[in-house]
């Protein structure tokens, strides 16, 4: 009897641990992880023959500090909120207003600069509530997504700026906003909207997805209204053809308000497509390549062509010395040709950047840049100088 009794006894014990482990393993809800980035930034450039539109010749300034919020609400309900601090905009005094140059006479560049002003306070950039349509784990799965979200369009655009080999996507502080980045964010393409989305993602393997994206925006930007009837359409579809290697393309259909002959035009549209690739991950060992190329209207009542091309390349050498302060060492280089209008001659624009990357860890890096803006045209300064950014995420 007391040897049953024993043997009940260790039985009972085992199921009990047995089913502590169990539930402890389970996921509850809601679960919610808290992120974030920093990034300090310094310029010094000789743009003293544009002073009037970019800006000092030296800057020190903060140029993102965000609080990442993350959970799941249920196992198919997904949150995501990001404000930023540094140096937001009060949504009652925002304005937007672009102009054009024509083309100098003897050559020059005519150039679509687009300011926005009233800025102070917090700003909130992602903030969407995803909707599963599978269970977790399912090769193929519908996401519906609704809220604020950065549009479809432009692999590099939506590249997070965590990790940004090249320090910026378009010309940045000091220099003329002229890159490519530049025009078809200041025409409506790229950076963030209000609107919904639809999103279907396969996975082919643990290494590679075919993603098919579609969505409809207020059209108007950053945490504002709608003011017409009409809205943004966008849609965007990549796929993995190797481990490494992800082709993508884009179409943007981009709504608003401009003035053409006198009167005002509610029913305007431009129209825009991408096509890109990536070879590898920024801040992964190795080699990592982007290169896409944008083509669409600019934001006027002449819808005139604009193109750009974007290419970055880097490569990642990690230290093995376990004692080293330094991660990784990484030089980067950019090339980035603007042209905000196809039917114009010499009105391109080239900027060329040149970085070297250290790594104190995985998740904080220095770099120092070079770079160098120059405009196609007879007797046109060109700008040069130094920038550099030290950046953490956690």
């Amino acid at each position: 009897m007391r040897s049953l009794a024993r043997s009940c006894l260790g039985l009972t014990t085992f199921a009990a641990v047995a089913g502590f482990g169990t539930a402890g393993a389970q996921t509850t809800y809601p679960n919610v992880k808290v992120t974030g980035r920093l990034q300090e930034q310094f310029y010094w450039f000789g743009n003293e023959d544009y002073a009037a539109s970019v800006g000092p010749e030296s800057n020190v300034f903060t140029r993102r500090a965000r609080i990442e919020v993350r959970g799941n609400i249920s196992e198919n309900v997904m949150v995501y909120i990001q404000p930023s601090f540094e140096g937001g905009r009060n949504l009652a005094g925002v304005a937007t207003t672009c102009t054009s140059t024509a083309v100098p006479a003897g050559g020059g560049t005519p150039a679509i600069t687009c300011r926005t002003t009233g800025r102070s306070g917090i700003r909130l950039r992602d903030a969407w509530i995803d909707v599963r349509f599978a269970k977790e784990g399912a090769p193929g799965t519908f996401f519906l997504r609704a809220g604020q979200e950065k549009r479809p369009y432009s692999r590099y655009e939506l590249t997070s700026s965590t990790n940004l080999p090249s320090i910026e996507r378009g010309a940045g502080q000091g220099l003329r906003p002229l890159a490519s980045n530049d025009l078809f964010a200041g025409a409506g393409f790229l950076s963030h909207d209000v609107g919904a989305s639809l999103r279907y993602e396969y996975k082919l393997n643990d290494l590679q997805l075919v993603t098919l994206k579609v969505g409809a925006y207020n059209g108007q930007g950053e945490s504002l209204n709608d003011v017409n009837d009409k809205k943004s359409f966008g849609a965007r579809a990549t796929a993995a053809l190797t481990p490494k290697l992800d082709v993508g393309a884009s179409w943007f259909a981009h709504d608003g308000i401009v003035t053409g002959g006198g009167a005002p035009d509610s029913a305007f549209t431009d129209y825009a497509f991408d096509i890109d690739a990536q070879y590898g991950k920024p801040g992964d060992e190795g080699l990592f390549v982007l290169g896409e190329y944008l083509h669409g209207n600019d934001a006027t009542s002449a819808k005139r062509t604009m193109q750009g091309i974007q290419g970055l390349a880097a490569y990642n050498y990690r230290l093995k010395s376990p004692t080293s302060w330094l991660y990784a060492i990484e030089p980067a280089f950019r090339l980035d040709v603007a042209d905000p209008n196809t039917d114009a001659d010499d009105d391109k624009v080239t900027t060329l950047t040149a970085v070297l990357g250290f790594y104190l860890s995985s998740k904080a890096q220095l770099r120092v840049g070079y770079e160098r803006q120059s405009f196609q045209g007879t007797d046109v300064p060109s700008i040069s100088g130094v920038r550099s950014a030290l950046t953490v995420n956690f």
